[in-house]
């Protein structure tokens, strides 16, 4: 069936790459006309049109193909923020759908975020691990950025494009110095302006692609996964050793995990000792995971080694004692003894607060000594 499919589209594109299609005589984008009865402006995006329907049409029909495994997803979190969907073609343009891309200038993952913007928004950047990279958290960043973009702009979904691009900074400034409202009335630097054309552009062949003579996307048979909290303790843990446990190959376990840092494909790739990370595993497969590498002594995990006392209450209730470890949070801690942070937050009378991402936590730090009721 997909040989089929992929000769069916090599043939359908061998045809209509001689095709020239007209641009259409409107083109909204978040709601806005973009003004085609500019001659200037429907001249650069009639060319930058007639670039991916003609000359990389092959280049586009690939990023349709892919386009299935996140647009969906990344509308419903761009909603959650109040953020208009169309805003979700600035992630195929930014990455090609590539969630390990990287930038010379150092940004990363399917939106690009640099790491002060990443960090600025809750992800972790660091040695071990890059939540730039994984599709959820980079998309919950990039919304989050959308959504202040849309506050300091007016809500200028053309403005907003080009601040994506070129920083909020440079374009309030340009609106400033050549006191414009209309950002096809400004002038921008080319790379600016080719991206917010690529972006409107992408959008209009994306959502029909049938109307431009491209197939649409195959369904995605995408495997379920969930994240795993673990604690190292004072070995190594490589991962090769995991996808034993696990049961799955180490080039699903690579694929899965496009935010850890795996190392040299000739040395295999391991976790660090002392160290906490988050593992995408396949579903429901976490407490097998945990019970075998606490079994095998590579967690700090096990809750005896940071207990400083215990003592039964009534009912069969033990408190613990527990001192807070290098790397552990709340939510680690929690998991080991099977119960909720919160409830752990409100014992120790702990302060709950609010990343920049949405998520709440509760502050701890390393040799802090908290409660546990198990």
């Amino acid at each position: 069936m997909t040989i089929y499919f992929r000769f069916f589209t090599v043939l359908l594109l061998s045809v209509n790459a001689w095709t020239q299609y007209p641009l259409p005589a409107e083109i909204i984008f978040a709601d806005q006309k973009v003004p085609l009865d500019k001659f200037d402006v429907k001249e650069r995006l009639q060319k930058t049109f007639n670039t991916f329907t003609m000359d990389r049409r092959g280049f586009f029909q690939n990023l349709i193909n892919k386009s299935n495994e996140f647009i969906p997803y990344a509308k419903e979190i761009l909603k959650q923020w109040e953020v208009h969907e169309d805003f979700v073609y600035i992630m195929p343009v930014e990455s090609e759908f590539d969630t390990r891309a990287f930038s010379q200038a150092k940004a990363s993952g399917l939106w690009q975020l640099m790491p002060a913007t990443a960090k600025m928004y809750g992800l972790r950047v660091d040695d071990f691990a890059d939540d730039r990279n994984l599709p959820d958290r980079s998309t919950k960043a990039a919304a989050e950025h959308l959504n202040m973009l849309s506050q300091v702009l007016n809500k200028d979904p053309f403005f907003m494009i080009a601040a994506y691009n070129n920083g909020d900074s440079n374009i309030r400034n340009m609106i400033s110095a050549q006191k414009v409202s209309d950002f096809w009335e400004a002038r921008s630097n080319a790379e600016t302006e080719f991206y917010v054309e690529k972006v409107i552009i992408y959008k209009l062949l994306m959502s029909d692609p049938e109307r431009y003579g491209f197939t649409e996307p195959p369904e995605t048979g995408t495997k379920t996964y969930e994240l795993c909290t673990i604690s190292m303790g004072s070995n190594n843990l490589y991962f090769s050793e995991i996808c034993s446990i696990l049961n799955i190959s180490y080039r699903e376990l690579y694929k899965a995990n496009p935010h850890i840092k795996f190392g040299s494909y000739k040395s295999g790739g391991y976790i660090s000792k002392y160290t906490s990370i988050e593992l995408m595993v396949p579903e429901n497969s976490s407490p097998k995971l945990i019970s075998e590498l606490r079994k095998r002594n590579f967690l700090s995990g096990s809750p005896e080694n940071s207990v400083v006392r215990s003592k039964k209450k009534s009912g069969g209730i033990i408190e613990d004692v527990y001192e807070i470890r290098y790397n552990e949070n709340i939510e680690s801690v929690a998991f080991k003894y099977g119960v909720d942070w919160r409830e752990i937050a409100e014992l120790n009378n702990l302060k709950i607060i609010k990343l920049s991402s949405g998520i709440e936590t509760a502050e701890l730090g390393k040799g802090m000594k908290i409660r546990i009721l198990h």
